[in-house]
């Protein structure tokens, strides 16, 4: 008998456990942060917790014995389909997520997420059914904006993508047009730009624009009140965000705004060197708030913008300038070619003439006539190899020279250009010295070689006075390595690499005999590169100078 009283005092706690009990499940209701609610089987509201009921705006004793379509109107939709499916099922829907306007809150959207359950009694009858409901919108707010950030992220890098690419004006206009509207999800975007004279704006590109809007606003003045003038007068960026933005700013537009389908834009600034010199609009067929993230974003792609314009705008400028100076080479080259062409043929008759001269055929020549003869001779010939070094930079640059190269002993190459210029040394009483060169071999064209030795040699003795000139050589690696020293003035460090441009005259000083046009090393340098090979020229003032020449070897 006592175990039969134990059992039954377990199963029947006394009346003050259970009052106790039901007590702290009150208080667990009352105090869950989340909506609680239980609908009877009429599915009316038997119990609500404080939490929901606030979110009702009621208090708990206002929602009993209310549906659900009294007390959340605009909810009733979503939610009474899902409670009579559980009433009618006894199924269980442990996540039902839905949206709407909750009481109190017309025109705010709440998201939320609710379980809803059958509450069964003994013999598995139905009572009612209980609900939970949370507030997620936060969450959800919070999902949304990731998705969006990386929509935007995924339309920048697009973006970029395609401006990279974009190397004329109208290819950046044609990328920014496309992905700016893409990466907010817009209606349609525009571009404007500053006429030339600065009075007017012109649109470069749109989209999403009707088209005899496009063609009655392709070219406006810079004063009319609209956004996008508005936008490049101040330098200020303009989010419009509703109709009645429209109204308030430009009431003027408004119509034709709706008319379009557009009710919000961003329209920022394209801004060079600090000036507003143009505007990006991007169009919205709904009213939105622009929050800081889209703002910043519109900034940055007017940015973008403004970049690629700049790039694009410089790379046509060098295009341009380099078709011009093309051109002026071009004139320039044809007229020095011809010119030593026309040049050639009076030089090369004076020569001959006074040969025949000075070989007495038209009658006696005397002492005095004949070194007279000896002077125009002379000054003929250094005329002609003037002309001949204008001709030759001239092949040089239109690249008519041709080279056929073979194996050249470098040992006979400089025979012959010691033996041409030995009158020179002998009349400015220099010592010439050359190092042995025999079995080196050289891959070249003979005559190219001979005229860079030449040149080099020539030069050295021009500069050089009662001093001496040297020549030697050695194989480097795969390379032939021929020097021209000399003892002469030498040349500042600061003048050294222009000794090579061709007409320059680095200084006169240097250049007492100021005969000549300064082209010999220009072609030498032409020459060494055109056979595979450099020249470089290393000097000290008041010491000399030292010319390398380099070439492949054989």
């Amino acid at each position: 008998m006592a175990h039969e009283l134990d059992a039954e005092a377990e199963t029947h706690p006394p009346a003050s456990a259970e009052s106790q009990l039901l007590a702290r499940l009150e208080a667990l209701l009352a105090s869950a942060p989340l909506g609680v609610a239980f609908l009877d089987a009429k599915l009316r509201v038997e119990r609500v917790n404080d939490a929901l009921a606030a979110r009702l705006q009621r208090s708990p004793a206002e929602c009993i014995g209310r549906t659900l379509g009294d007390l959340v109107p605009a909810l009733a939709g979503s939610l009474v389909p899902v409670v009579e499916h559980v009433a009618r099922t006894r199924d269980v829907v442990p996540e039902f997520e839905f949206a709407g306007e909750p009481p109190g809150l017309p025109g705010v959207t709440r998201h939320f997420l609710s379980a809803v359950f059958p509450v069964l009694v003994a013999g598995n009858e139905l009572a009612g059914v209980g609900m939970i409901l949370r507030d997620i919108t936060a969450r959800h707010e919070a999902v949304s904006r990731e998705r969006r950030r990386a929509r935007h992220q995924a339309s920048l890098h697009s973006l970029t993508a395609a401006l990279a690419q974009a190397i004329s004006p109208r290819d950046v206009v044609t990328a920014v047009v496309e992905h700016a509207a893409a990466a907010f999800g817009a209606a349609g975007s525009v571009i404007a730009r500053r006429a030339i004279d600065g009075r007017y704006l012109e649109i470069l590109g749109a989209d999403g624009m009707p088209p005899d809007v496009g063609t009655e606003w392709a070219r406006f003045p810079l004063s009319t009140p609209a956004p996008l003038a508005y936008v490049v007068r101040t330098g200020e960026s303009l989010f419009l965000e509703s109709d009645a933005d429209w109204v308030q700013h430009f009431p003027e537009l408004q119509a034709l705004a709706a008319g379009v389908g557009h009710q919000a834009n961003a329209v920022v600034p394209l801004v060079v060197d600090g000036l507003p010199m143009g505007a990006l609009g991007i169009a919205f067929a709904a009213a939105r708030t622009f929050d800081e993230e889209e703002r910043a974003l519109a900034v940055n792609v007017a940015r973008q913008c403004t970049l690629a314009l700049e790039r694009a705008r410089l790379i046509e400028s060098e295009r341009a300038a380099r078709a011009e100076a093309d051109a002026a080479n071009q004139v320039k080259t044809q007229f020095l070619a011809t010119m030593s062409h026309e040049l050639r043929t009076p030089l090369n008759a004076i020569g001959g003439y006074a040969e025949l001269l000075e070989m007495g055929i038209h009658g006696p020549v005397t002492p005095a006539q004949r070194e007279a003869l000896v002077r125009i001779q002379r000054s003929q010939q250094h005329l002609l190899n003037l002309v001949n070094n204008v001709l030759n930079l001239v092949k040089l640059d239109t690249q008519h020279v041709r080279y056929q190269l073979t194996d050249v002993p470098v040992e006979q190459a400089l025979q012959f250009v010691v033996e041409a210029t030995a009158p020179q040394l002998q009349a400015k009483r220099l010592r010439y010295e050359q190092a042995s060169c025999a079995g080196i071999v050289v891959r070249a064209d003979t005559e190219k070689l001979r005229q860079i030795l030449l040149n080099l040699l020539s030069n050295a003795i021009k500069f050089t006075d009662g001093g001496r000139i040297s020549v030697a050589c050695a194989v480097e690696g795969g390379e032939v390595r021929i020097d021209v020293r000399d003892t002469g003035c030498g040349i500042p460090a600061e003048q050294l690499e222009n000794i090579f441009d061709p007409f320059v005259q680095v200084d006169r000083r240097l250049n007492r005999p100021v005969e000549g046009t300064g082209l010999g090393l220009a072609i030498s340098r032409e020459l060494a590169q055109g056979m595979g090979g450099t020249l470089t020229a290393t000097s000290t003032v008041g010491e000399g100078s030292v010319f390398t020449l380099r070439l492949p070897g054989a």
